[in-house]
């Protein structure tokens, strides 16, 4: 194998591994931000037709499907969610992605499947509030990777294998 060859293979593996080290760190920073309710940063990790579609893990019904779709969606449901900014939330809660991760890059789009908990803190006591599996879906959007969908399923929701399952990345439309 020629020099020129071998350049360009070593190339595409560090632009591969540098793919799946952007999509790494913008989960760490999902957890993050929601955690210390940096909300305008928070919303900045997604494109602009973004679509949630997550079990609500509350207690009536954990296993209930919320979905919206698009920035101005999900911040009115950002503003009016059980778990809202205030003591309930701020400061005792820890959204803890990237367990198990598993990312795969096809140009300008990824798919990773991971698990994800929250914790949250209630008085001395810290419970698990949420065990579930993740499928994210994400688009290269001028350079910079981000949340195009993520569908979450609590474990034993009905549908979990779903969200299991291997997905393959898609040209940008997912």
């Amino acid at each position: 194998m020629d020099l020129e060859t071998r350049l360009a293979e070593l190339e595409s593996r560090l632009a591969e591994l540098e793919d799946e080290r952007r999509i790494r760190d913008l989960l760490a920073r999902y957890g993050y931000y929601a955690d210390a309710c940096l909300d305008e940063e928070y919303y900045a990790l997604f494109t602009d037709d973004c679509v949630m579609d997550v079990s609500s893990g509350r207690p009536e019904d954990p296993y209930e499907v919320i979905r919206w779709e698009g920035q101005e969606a999900m911040r009115n449901f950002m503003a009016v969610r059980t778990a809202g900014h205030g003591d309930g939330f701020a400061g005792r809660s820890l959204h803890m992605q990237g367990n198990n991760n598993s990312i795969r890059v096809d140009g300008d789009s990824a798919v990773a499947n991971n698990y994800s908990f929250i914790l949250h803190q209630d008085g001395a006591e810290i419970r698990l509030v949420s065990a579930s599996i993740n499928e994210w879906h994400f688009r290269r959007v001028d350079g910079e990777w981000r949340f195009s969908e993520r569908k979450r399923r609590m474990v034993g929701a009905p549908d979990t294998a779903t969200v299991l399952r291997a997905s393959e990345p898609s040209g940008g439309d997912a």
